[in-house]
């Protein structure tokens, strides 16, 4: 008995209808049964399926079922052997190994990976008032004490008069203002420095986060240059990263 090796595959279809075609399984027209001989198509569910193999393509066998129209597309891994009705002329599929998993095996889905823990900032926050009308130009103390390296952020709200006719924002405005501590700045922004022995200004406006320059105390300010006929005040909320959490110490 001649047999014929072929690939593995999936599912077994049953749909619609179809007449006759051609049968190419890899036998010459010498070897293909009468027209009226019965193929035999044994599954391996040990079902048996009996008609006419009319086609293989793509790893699928097209029969039309005996004593109907009914077209059964049955693929290769499901077929156990098939029977072209002559003493010589059958076709057993080739079993999976069992050394190899099976392709018809469904896959074990796994769990995704959980991206490694990240050390985030810790912060402390404190709120502080600024007011306008500092007398002299006092700084307002903050009570805070900077570490060299610690990430400072600044978040501040409110809105001040700088004048009998004007108010700004934290952000400040462009203005005749001479004596202002930071004359390439806007007048009224918030301005802060770090330590009373220097003068390192840096602009706040409205945000503005950091890498502490230096140790020492932290101050805050309007940056306005006549701040005695001023009114109203800012509120700066300031998160100062956990000094325990920085690698180099202040000075």
């Amino acid at each position: 008995m001649r047999r014929a090796s072929v690939a593995l595959g999936i599912v077994i279809g049953m749909t619609g209808l179809l007449r006759g075609a051609s049968l190419s399984v890899g036998t010459t027209d010498q070897d293909r049964p009468a027209a009226q001989e019965p193929h035999t198509v044994r599954l391996r569910n040990g079902s048996v399926l009996r008609g006419r193999v009319v086609r293989f393509e793509n790893g699928e066998f097209t029969m039309i079922l005996a004593g109907t129209q009914s077209r059964a597309i049955i693929h290769v891994a499901d077929v156990e052997s098939i029977d072209f009705g002559g003493p010589d002329v059958r076709v057993e599929t080739s079993r999976p190994s069992e050394a190899a998993p099976s392709a018809r095996s469904a896959q074990q889905p796994t769990a995704p990976t959980p991206p490694p823990a990240v050390a985030l900032p810790q912060y402390v926050e404190y709120t502080v008032k600024v007011p306008a009308s500092q007398a002299n130009q006092e700084w307002t103390d903050t009570g805070i004490e900077v570490v060299k390296g610690q990430k400072l952020r600044f978040a501040v709200s409110g809105r001040i008069r700088v004048s009998a006719t004007q108010e700004v924002g934290p952000e400040g405005v462009e203005r005749e203002d001479p004596d202002r501590l930071m004359p390439d700045r806007p007048s009224g922004g918030v301005i802060a420095v770090i330590g009373d022995d220097n003068d390192d200004f840096f602009f706040i406006g409205q945000a503005v986060e950091i890498v502490a320059p230096r140790g020492g105390r932290l101050f805050l300010m309007v940056n306005e240059g006549s701040p005695g006929d001023n009114s109203g005040e800012f509120l700066v909320r300031v998160q100062v990263e956990e000094p325990s959490r920085i690698g180099a110490k202040g000075q």
